[in-house]
């Protein structure tokens, strides 16, 4: 059987993605400008901490939804 991602590592996997596109697509779009290369790519790649954010928010709501029950392994499939 195959294993599911959580919701964690869905969204890590995405702004993963984002950054990615972000990063090349600046890159063609300062290139054909003649821009240089200065705040707008150094705040987005180091200054934002969007995936420490958002990991931070996904374990908060896991957490205040399941209650007291501590012994979570961090996936989504609940045992029955």
């Amino acid at each position: 059987m195959k294993k599911r991602l959580n919701n964690l590592d869905k969204v890590l996997i995405a702004l993963a993605i984002f950054l990615f596109a972000f990063v090349v697509s600046s890159m063609i779009i300062y290139t054909i400008k003649d821009w240089q290369y200065d705040t707008l790519i150094t705040m987005v790649l180091s200054g934002s901490g969007v995936e420490v954010l958002a990991a931070a928010i996904i374990q908060i709501a896991k957490y205040k939804h399941k209650g007291d029950d501590n012994n979570d392994t961090g996936n989504d499939i609940e045992d029955n």
